[in-house]
């Protein structure tokens, strides 16, 4: 699958920024906000992630990532360098990962994690360190010209995310059409992909003795399923809703921004309806 956009073909850079709310029984609980680079030869994404509102109060949670490298010979993105660093209540991590672009296995991996309280984490051996970054595995997927066929068959790819080596899998094969809602600037057919996973290597796990094992958000890659559209500019096709359930109710998560930008100047901007 060669990348769309071709960024080969792409004179100038350009910069596409995204916005993401999370509602919980009508409160915002969390903001994502993601920005990703492209040029000719490389590309840079960063994306935050933070707890907001009534969430704040139950438990602390943000998240910084970022991921760089350069368009292959294959026509793919590959990474070079992936940083990921944040906290999940009293769980504390930073990851710095440098990857071989051309193998895509991991030349220098610098950790500093905090755990929780009666926790361990089993690392990842040396010879299970290779594979795509997640935010370049998605910029892949998100830039194919071809996603609506591409994907209709399960698709599956490995990826090193710093504490986790994990198997993601997609399949994306059914649509609908989204009507106008006023948390999301997204209208139109969206692509339906059901996200699945699994964990090849690394683990945190109990110390307490007989203490039956509970999935943690760490290492939980839960089935659950995500909307993809296309914004007017862009190329790519992209995530615009999600949800999953939690507790009593449903989180439920919009695009609630985008803009597409050359160097000088915005291209196309849409912003939430207040």
């Amino acid at each position: 699958m060669l990348s769309c956009f071709a960024a080969a073909q792409v004179s100038m850079p350009y910069k596409v920024t995204f916005k993401y709310k999370a509602y919980w029984a009508g409160f915002v609980i969390a903001e994502i906000d993601s920005e990703t680079i492209i040029d000719a030869t490389k590309y840079q994404i960063t994306a935050d992630y933070r707890v907001k509102g009534i969430a704040s109060i139950m438990t602390k949670m943000q998240n910084h990532t970022m991921s760089r490298g350069i368009l292959f010979t294959d026509g793919k993105y590959r990474p070079e360098y992936y940083e990921n660093k944040g906290n999940f209540g009293n769980f504390k991590y930073l990851n710095q990962v440098s990857f071989d672009p051309e193998t895509l296995k991991v030349i220098n991996h610098v950790q500093d994690i905090e755990l929780r309280k009666d926790t361990e984490y089993t690392p990842v051996a040396a010879e299970e360190k290779y594979g795509m970054d997640p935010m370049t595995m998605f910029l892949n997927m998100i830039m194919d010209p071809n996603f609506a066929e591409a994907y209709k068959e399960e698709y599956r790819e490995r990826q090193f995310g710093g504490l986790f080596v994990s198997e993601q899998i997609f399949t994306c094969d059914d649509s609908e059409m989204m009507k106008k809602e006023s948390r999301s600037v997204f209208m139109g057919e969206a692509i339906i992909c059901k996200v699945d996973g699994k964990v090849i290597s690394g683990d945190i796990k109990s110390t307490k003795l007989k203490k039956k094992r509970k999935k943690r958000r760490e290492n939980d890659d839960q089935d659950s399923r995500l909307w993809f559209g296309k914004m007017d500019g862009f190329d790519g096709t992209i995530p615009v809703y999600t949800e999953f359930p939690l507790g009593w109710g449903k989180v439920r998560i919009y695009l609630s921004e985008f803009n597409i930008a050359s160097v000088d100047k915005p291209l196309v901007t849409a912003l939430e309806v207040k």
